[in-house]
């Protein structure tokens, strides 16, 4: 019998069932999307980190080192599983060629290493360890697409040749973000090219299990072990790792919280509207004696139903979105070991998603018990408030507006070269690398002398970046990555205080200011010249590189150097590219800012794109259904007013006209409100969001032409479609209709 009276009801409203089911089904795939991703990108790189068992720590040095004094270390302390040196020999990138791409304009350090004997291996497409043959070489996978390669193209070093193998993932460096790339080789070749690169060593560390990685680090520090270099941790890596495609994870999951809520409203107002067309029948069953409670239960099975398709139509919708968005993933970090815990995922999320709706709904069903049977049958259908649903038109257009904004916005500001001084760059136009040779004090010296004497320069700063080791408050110490310079000429954004500029003031980055505890003010010691020397904080930036643990000093290095870098601007007339060529004979690389940052967010940006796409298109669907679903409703339910209108003289076309400029008025509205707090509250969350990686007081680079003209046209185009759909009820709707009474 119920089944039965069910499916009556949905024959009988067939409009507001697939809407409802619609909102259930787009509800359930923008969740299970967002959980699969999440799960997928913890879980994939979860699994590559544990196949190629990567270090705990890993400290990077420039310089010679002492095999005995490292052994004897490794032996004296037993919270220490394994201890290995591995040696990268980097390479000019202007002596790199892969396939005729020169990594002339690269911003990596490219270089040559070895496989692992212990851990920390490099693994091949099918996560085994490749046999590398001499003359062949395996290339790092987030290249294969980047410069369009395949297996059995060539690779040149200094013009001697090698044949590419095969492509490998690497857990420490596969993202775009680390600033290193490792080419696997054979012992043979790596000692063949060894005279034609900078040897560094990784001396790395694998901890046994619940031991502290910070106290070992400042264990090592006290041993005065070899430390000139930036040390990088198991959560820097994973950190590293997650931040490239976290964004995209974090976009999906917005979009899938406000397209809930809008879900939650829309059904909301649809049993609204099917209750009171109920009326009666509802007062009938009361006065028949049917308990209040299975009046609910019998509305409540028909929305468990449209749940469970809804639910299903969302799997099903998920994983057609799903492979374009998880492709990436696969191609960088390979499948997870547990496939199964992402299906298991995928279920939790649709039964999360659809029990929120379903809640939402019970308690929307309470009505029910306070409608008196006489009151049902007597009382004729309430007028109904239209302002409230023209006020949902506008909130949905206004939702709509923000996620299509948010996605579009961080993309065009991960893209702009201002967003380097959130990467603690100043905002200069050219970046200019001195790698690391014998000659290098020479190298810049040469460099800065030609670049003062170079008319088309307008100003440029040379700094020097090195290690220094931190006294911290209880003693204990940690290496501090500094660079020195002149940081007045091009500033990075400082959240408080300001540049240092006198001797014995530092600016720390936002995430080692956290960490050491400190703030504006406060004094930290370090060791320079091996005596403790206090430097007072002078301010604190942003810095999402070398995992958002940097600082800053006024002045020369007192420490062994581990890069230089010159930024440079030039006069406006100065033609950029052919400066740039004449300075790439100086043994440095040269880069121009802004393919510096769209090289080293290229899989990010990706990523954003394809939202921004998908985003796209879920809002200006979710308009089209909700405006034109609301539009009809309206019409429908003013179907007396708008009868009594035509018996007065009004045509189809004044009474379509009447109703058509309400709505549009109400979508303008959200426009203009889903603008505004797309652009501050949009903001906001994405400040939230990556002051956790470094970068504090964000600012949006707004996309103009998107944000003001491409947006606000889809919306609007979509809403005109909607709405003119809607009012073309009204042609329906006969002038005698008026006579015969409102029910």
């Amino acid at each position: 019998m119920a089944g039965k009276l069910i499916l009556n009801d949905i024959k009988h409203n067939k409009l507001l069932s697939a809407a409802t089911v619609f909102f259930m089904t787009i509800s359930a795939a923008l969740l299970i999307l967002t959980t699969i991703l999440g799960t997928e990108l913890v879980t994939t790189i979860g699994s590559l980190m544990d196949q190629a068992q990567i270090p705990d720590l890993i400290q990077m040095h420039t310089g010679e080192i002492d095999t005995n004094q490292l052994a004897a270390f490794a032996s004296s302390h037993p919270e220490i599983k394994n201890a290995q040196t591995n040696r990268f020999l980097n390479l000019e990138n202007s002596q790199i060629v892969l396939n005729d791409h020169n990594l002339v304009d690269s911003t990596q350090d490219n270089g040559l290493v070895v496989q692992s004997e212990k851990f920390d291996y490099l693994l091949g497409m099918d996560s085994s360890l490749p046999q590398v043959n001499p003359g062949e070489v395996y290339v790092p996978i987030s290249y294969r697409e980047k410069y369009t390669l395949e297996i059995g193209d060539p690779m040149t070093i200094f013009g001697q040749p090698l044949i590419i193998a095969g492509f490998l993932r690497d857990a420490q460096m596969n993202s775009m973000m680390a600033s290193s790339k490792r080419f696997l080789v054979s012992l043979a070749d790596y000692e063949r090219f060894k005279g034609l690169g900078q040897e560094e060593y990784l001396l790395e560390y694998q901890l046994n299990e619940g031991e502290d990685i910070h106290a070992f680090q400042s264990a090592y520090m006290e041993a005065n072990l070899p430390a000139n270099g930036p040390v990088i941790t198991r959560p820097l890596i994973l950190m590293i790792n997650a931040l490239s495609d976290g964004m995209m994870v974090f976009v999906i999951l917005l979009v899938s919280i406000v397209v809930l809520m809008i879900s939650m409203l829309c059904i909301h107002f649809i049993l609204a509207i099917q209750m009171e067309r109920d009326r009666k029948e509802v007062g009938l069953l009361k006065a028949l004696g049917v308990n209040r409670k299975k009046i609910r239960r019998l509305y409540f099975s028909k929305y468990l139903l449209f749940s469970l398709a809804g639910g299903l139509l969302g799997l099903i919708l998920a994983a057609l979105f799903m492979q374009p968005m998880v492709s990436q993933l696969h191609e960088l970090y390979g499948q997870a070991d547990k496939p199964i815990v992402s299906i298991l995922a995928a279920l939790v999320a649709m039964v999360a998603s659809e029990g929120i709706i379903l809640f939402s709904i019970w308690n929307s069903l309470r009505k029910i018990d306070h409608l008196s049977a006489l009151d049902a049958l007597l009382s004729a259908s309430k007028k109904g408030k239209s302002w409230v649903q023209y006020g949902l038109t506008g909130a949905v257009s206004a939702a709509c507006t923000f996620l299509m904004l948010v996605p579009v916005n961080l993309s065009h500001t991960l893209a702009d070269p201002s967003f380097v001084t959130y990467m603690g760059i100043g905002s200069g136009q050219i970046r200019m690398d001195v790698r690391l040779q014998d000659d290098r004090a020479s190298t810049c010296q040469r460099m800065a002398k030609t670049l003062d004497q170079d008319d088309q320069v307008e100003q440029f700063t040379l700094l020097q970046t090195g290690s220094y080791p931190a006294v911290l408050a209880d003693g204990s110490q940690i290496n501090l990555t500094i660079e020195a310079g002149d940081h007045a000429i091009f500033p990075v954004r400082y959240s408080s205080g300001s540049a240092p500029a006198q001797p014995g003031e530092i600016a720390l980055s936002s995430l080692n200011a956290s960490e050491l505890n400190l703030k504006v003010g406060d004094t930290v010691d370090l060791v320079v010249n091996d005596r403790l020397t206090p430097y007072t904080v002078f301010g604190i930036y942003s810095d999402i590189t070398n995992g958002g643990k940097t600082a800053k000093i006024a002045g020369q290095l007192d420490a062994p150097v581990i890069w230089s870098v010159v930024y440079v601007s030039l006069k406006p007339e100065v033609d950029q590219q052919a400066w740039m060529a004449r300075y790439q004979n100086l043994g440095v690389d040269v880069v121009k800012i802004a393919d510096y940052v769209q090289d080293t967010y290229a899989q990010t940006l990706n990523q954003l794109q394809l939202v921004s796409d998908v985003v796209m298109i879920v809002g200006a669907v979710v308009i089209l259904v909700v405006l034109g679903l609301f539009s009809r409703l309206l019409v429908e339910k003013d179907r007396y007013t708008i009868s009594l209108q035509k018996a007065l003289g009004l045509t189809n076309q004044a009474c379509e006209r009447i109703y058509f400029q309400k709505g549009m008025a109400a979508a303008l509205a959200g426009i203009v409100l889903g603008l505004l707090f797309g652009l501050f509250g949009g903001q906001v969350l994405c400040q939230v969001i990556l002051a956790s990686f470094g970068a504090e007081g964000f600012r949006f680079v707004i996309d103009e032409v998107q944000t003001f003209l491409i947006i606000p046209a889809t919306v609007l185009i979509s809403s005109t479609l909607a709405s003119g759909w809607g009012v073309r009820g009204i042609q329906t709707i006969k002038a005698y209709e008026c006579c015969q009474g409102r029910e």
